[in-house]
């Protein structure tokens, strides 16, 4: 089982996040989906959605490097480096590299139902001029 788990957040963050892919919300989300982020509260399939937009808009190019991958029973621990280039409102092509992102998820079904994500949002700011 958990090496199944483990396959739902690769395929999460290569064909879904990576490839900027919005089909792939109902495959991979549980409909009742709960994402806690550093951003806020993300719920439902729109949630998980408008959770890849809202990075997917300032940074066209993003990637999410697994870096750790490690699942037992109904969850999985991952650990990624952010890295994109930002072309929106705040900064005009910055490019940003946030490592040691982490997220908690709990896999219900085959689906992701819950996840419990943090990132050094401070440090994302402080790359794109926003902070000193």
């Amino acid at each position: 089982m958990s090496e199944q788990n483990k396959a739902v957040i690769r395929r999460l963050f290569e064909d879904h996040w990576n490839a900027k892919n919005e089909e792939l919300v109902t495959e991979i989300f549980a409909p009742t989906v709960s994402l806690s982020t550093p951003d806020g509260m993300y719920t439902g399939l729109n949630g998980a959605l408008s959770l890849l937009k809202s990075y997917a808009t300032p940074f066209p190019d993003f990637h999410l490097a697994i870096e750790d991958l490690v699942a037992e029973g109904d969850k999985v621990v991952v650990r990624w480096m952010f890295t994109g280039t930002h072309s929106g409102p705040l900064a005009v092509e910055k490019r940003v590299k946030v490592p040691n992102c982490i997220a908690i998820y709990r896999i219900v079904g085959g689906k992701i139902g819950e996840g419990n994500m943090a990132w050094n949002k401070y440090e994302l700011l402080r790359q794109l001029g926003v902070v000193a």
